[in-house]
């Protein structure tokens, strides 16, 4: 208990003797957490708004004039029977001059006396189907099926955004990978610093037989207690500003709670990881 006491007692004293120093050091690990947080909110928000995108994809596969009705059905059915699938609709010449007189606002085809607009199949997906791949294979075994004159559906565009979500997603693991080492090195210099202004003291508690865990425990749980408040006020911060942004047609998507728990947990990590090695260094 006395040891206990006198380890909390020492962590006070620490930050209380220079307080000047403790405020850089909270600021400083402040703002290269919040720079994190920023961007993995951003990350997920991106990812969000192209998910939503990519759900609104569908293929419109155009049937031959020639085929009668029942091969159109057959069509119909051997599709349907296809992985992913989530309804199909059938647009005919008539329902597809209907929607080309809505989108541009007067009927084009007025004065023509045959209905030249071909006749479709209209596939939308479920959720989890939807990406390139899948769409690829799918496209193949589509124009295999007789009676089957094009199909449309934005590839490139949906392997454009498969890229950039990917992209977002290593920058974020890149950025994180350098916000950690940066704290990491910061908290050893700031624990070398603490340690060094009570040299003194550290060798006369090692000449009457103190361990070198038990003189460690107080600078190590300095480090963990600027990276834990600095992490903690990032999102504190965030959660309150984060009332006053919107943007029109975009949700931003902030991590789950528990998520948010696990991160206040590895800075805690991060800052124990450079408590330990500054005084390492210091006790050698």
């Amino acid at each position: 208990m006395r040891r206990s006491i006198y380890i909390i007692r020492k962590l006070v004293i620490n930050i209380l003797n220079r307080p000047l120093s403790a405020l850089g050091t909270l600021l400083s690990l402040f703002l290269l957490f919040l720079l994190f947080n920023l961007v993995w909110i951003t990350s997920r928000t991106a990812a969000k708004f192209y998910d939503n995108l990519i759900s609104e994809i569908d293929i419109e596969i155009f049937l031959d004039d020639a085929i009668p009705d029942s091969t159109v059905a057959v069509i119909h059915e051997a599709i349907a029977g296809l992985d992913g699938v989530d309804s199909i609709e059938y647009i005919s010449r008539t329902m597809a001059r209907e929607k080309l007189k809505n989108l541009m606002g007067a009927d084009l085809l007025d004065g023509l006396e045959e209905n030249p607009l071909p006749r479709s199949l209209l596939i939308t997906f479920e959720p989890h189907y939807l990406n390139s791949g899948n769409l690829n294979w799918l496209n193949r075994d589509l124009n295999r099926l007789e009676g089957v004159t094009e199909i449309i559906y934005p590839s490139r565009w949906l392997e454009n955004a498969e890229f950039t979500k990917s992209l977002i997603a290593d920058i974020l693991v890149l950025l994180g990978m350098v916000v950690a080492v940066a704290a990491i090195l910061y908290l050893i210099h700031v624990v070398m610093l603490s340690a060094r202004t009570r040299m003194e003291e550290l060798v006369q508690l090692q000449l009457l037989g103190a361990g070198p865990v038990f003189l460690a425990l107080p600078y190590i749980m300095e480090g963990i207690f600027y990276a834990l408040v600095a992490s903690v006020g990032g999102w504190l911060l965030i959660n309150y500003g984060i009332n006053f942004v919107s943007f029109r047609d975009i949700q931003i998507i902030l991590p789950r709670p528990v998520e948010i728990v696990y991160f206040c947990l590895a800075a805690s990590g991060i800052g124990m990881i450079g408590g330990y090695l500054g005084i390492r260094r210091e006790l050698r």
